[in-house]
């Protein structure tokens, strides 16, 4: 990162910073000390106004021009980062400020050689080098056989989590085959079949990175499969382990629906997982566009169709900009890697559907004139086509066909149906995972 970003962003916050309120000040009172002195041991009382706005900009400049993670934060978090900051090193102001009056913004007054100290201790700081934690997210309808890792997430069996390749320190107290996977919690306990876990610096980044690496992961099964949810038990929740040996654990939502059909995860879904962590750390608009994408798309993928239908204009727009006014791109993009192309007015048909859910022209997509039409003309359900042309624009786009379907998983039962020899079939035994948790489909 250039060294310009960090003397910047010390010059905008010295802009921020008066010992006169004005219009908009927050006052901030605090202890400090000679440079380096610990905290215990800061004994100079001082004051000094934050100016709101001028605050802002300072903040938007290091969410915009630092780490990855910042975006996931607030404005305000990001703002109380930056003033614990400044107190904790005032140190190096004191010389130049304490006890003295002026009316102009510290940036004025204070040395070029202040401003160049401050700001190789922000370019040092956990502001800009944040220690990593380690969130596991547990998953229930996903079944590794092959287990994955990269620097930013591994997607394993639950079994493997004691495994050295994951890397997490004071490993010995955790059950890796439970969540919450402590050895010695007293409440709830639940069995994952699989971990997903995710170093970031903050659990929101975690949480968003989940999102494209789950909607990612959506795009395995066949259309009929995706959203094909049985009444399966299911659970979610975290358990983030940070740098300092702390951990926090709580329930929530489970983190895929309640699949009928295990997703299944083999050494032949490794070459697109190993595209993911390029794609997660990645600044530039084009790729964190495909990131987005991807978080639509996992948005949608445990609603009913209609509630889906504007998420998956969303996933089309997050890579195209305005997917109507780039139907072409669209077309590409589905005959790319399509076994199947829709000719350019049928798309434009159905994308012109946009306008119905998305500018109010219709609350549902049901009441929609152009959804009659389309049916009335092609004789296909919108919905679903409009589902295929975005899972094969993400694959194509943002894999380039690396990311392929999965086989359908009753295959032999479909052909046995089809050549009438069904019942020639003997009843299969259950397999060990579907007995374990009761998954099998429906």
């Amino acid at each position: 990162m250039s060294d310009e970003i960090f003397s910047q962003a010390i010059e905008l916050i010295l802009s921020a910073m008066y010992r006169t309120r004005g219009d908009d000040g927050l006052e901030s009172r605090f202890l400090f000390g000679p440079p380096g002195t610990p905290l215990w041991n800061r004994r100079l009382s001082t004051y000094v106004f934050f100016r709101r706005r001028l605050m802002v900009r300072a903040v938007l400049f290091v969410r915009q021009s630092g780490p990855t993670y910042l975006r996931s934060m607030s404005v305000r978090d990001i703002q109380s980062q930056l003033a614990s900051f400044i107190t904790a090193n005032y140190g190096y102001l004191g010389n130049e400020t304490f006890l003295r009056k002026f009316e102009c913004s510290y940036n004025e007054h204070v040395s070029k050689e202040t401003k160049a100290t401050l700001a190789n201790f922000l370019a040092a700081s956990p502001i800009f080098n944040p220690p990593l934690d380690l969130t596991l997210f547990p998953l229930v309808s996903v079944r590794v056989e092959d287990d994955f890792y990269s620097a930013p997430f591994f997607l394993i069996r639950s079994k493997s989590l004691s495994d050295s390749q994951v890397g997490i320190a004071g490993l010995t107290g955790l059950h890796p085959e439970e969540f919450p996977p402590v050895s010695d919690w007293k409440g709830r306990k639940e069995k994952p079949s699989a971990w997903l876990g995710i170093r970031s610096p903050i659990f929101q980044a975690s949480n968003k990175m989940k999102a494209t690496i789950l909607g990612a992961l959506a795009l395995t099964p066949l259309p009929g499969y995706r959203h094909q949810f049985s009444m399966r038990s299911m659970f979610g929740g975290r358990c983030t382990l940070d740098a300092h040996g702390g951990m926090t654990t709580s329930y929530g939502d489970a983190h895929t629906p309640g699949m009928s059909e295990d997703i299944v995860i083999r050494t032949s879904d490794h070459a697109w997982l190993s595209m993911l962590p390029a794609k997660l750390a990645a600044s530039d608009t084009p790729t964190r566009r495909q990131a987005m994408a991807l978080e639509y798309f996992y948005r949608a993928w445990p609603l009913d169709a209609p509630e889906r239908f504007p998420w998956l204009f969303m996933t089309l727009d997050a890579i195209f900009g305005d997917a109507a006014q780039a139907t072409q791109a669209v077309v590409d993009a589905v005959g790319r890697h399509g076994e199947a192309s829709f000719e350019y007015p049928r798309l434009r048909l159905l994308l012109g559907l946009r306008n119905s859910v998305i500018h109010g022209g219709a609350p549902d997509v049901y009441e929609s004139d152009k959804y009659h039409r389309y049916y009335e003309t092609y004789g296909d359900d919108p919905l679903l086509d409009l589902e295929r042309i975005t899972a094969q624009c993400l694959r194509s786009t943002i894999f380039d066909g690396a990311l392929v379907e999965h086989p359908d998983p009753n295959a032999e039962i479909i052909r046995a149906y089809r050549e009438g020899t069904l019942g020639n079939r003997k009843r299969a035994a259950p397999s060990a995972s579907n007995d374990a948790d009761g998954s099998a489909a429906s």
